[in-house]
């Protein structure tokens, strides 16, 4: 399966849903990439694959500094996953692939 692509994602945060995008190319060893979002781009560290499941972090720097981990199911042009923004709750989003 391929996870390639360029993905829109859409968080359900306490302040409303957050769009932004993500940018995925598979490596030997896993994923990298980049996540944008309010016209800040953030590169994806510590990608990973296990068959349907992928996870990875980026480290956010505004409005304040944290590492953002996410973990999400990819079915085809879909993903369903939870962001943990350090020590805070997760929180739920939901992907579809644009390219």
């Amino acid at each position: 399966m391929s996870i390639d692509g360029r993905w829109e994602i859409v968080l359900s945060s306490p302040i409303g849903e957050q769009k932004g995008e993500l940018t995925i190319t598979t490596t030997a060893s896993g994923f990298t990439g980049s996540m944008v979002q309010d016209g800040t781009t953030l590169e994806i560290t510590d990608g990973r694959v296990d068959g349907d499941k992928i996870s990875w972090s980026v480290a956010v720097t505004s409005p304040m500094k944290l590492t953002l981990k996410s973990t999400a199911t990819v079915s085809g042009d879909t993903m369903t996953g939870k962001a943990k923004p350090g020590i805070m709750p997760g929180m739920s989003f939901t992907g579809t692939r644009l390219a």
